[in-house]
């Protein structure tokens, strides 16, 4: 199981980092929220495979405080560390218990999207681009 859900967040990765790069192109898909001295690019692929990109700014110093200031996603307290509920009002589907929210940052020495592994409250908001997509690992079984 752990290596089910190890190669489905890396095929997310991919398909993360791709999709980042035609929302780029495609300005109209940006939004800008926000007002603060700190910033950041944050792209939501939903599970129909639409893409929302925010253009984030906050005084906030944690992804995490920006997004809940922001009002863009909930969270839960799980056994070891916080869990994204929903992201932009898209919830986890309650019918898929396997369903979880996979978050990516771009990491300029790899050109590349990569796992985020930080416990979600560490991660900076300041100059940073990351990827939210959801994952149901209960499909690939």
């Amino acid at each position: 199981m752990t290596k089910i859900k190890a190669m489905l967040a890396l095929v997310l990765a991919a398909l993360l980092l791709c999709t980042c790069a035609a929302a780029e192109e495609a300005h109209t898909q940006w939004v800008d929220l926000g007002t603060g001295s700190n910033e950041m690019t944050l792209v939501v692929v939903f599970p129909d495979l639409t893409t929302k990109g925010y253009h984030i700014r906050s005084e906030k110093t944690t992804l995490l405080e920006a997004l809940l200031e922001l009002e863009l996603v909930t969270v839960t307290q799980g056994e070891a560390s916080l869990s994204l509920l929903s992201v932009d009002g898209c919830a986890l589907p309650a019918d898929q218990p396997d369903a979880y929210w996979f978050l990516s940052a771009y990491d300029l020495t790899l050109d590349s999207l990569v796992p985020v592994t930080q416990p979600l409250d560490e991660l900076p908001l300041s100059g940073q681009t990351y990827a939210i997509g959801m994952i149901n690992s209960g499909d690939a079984e």
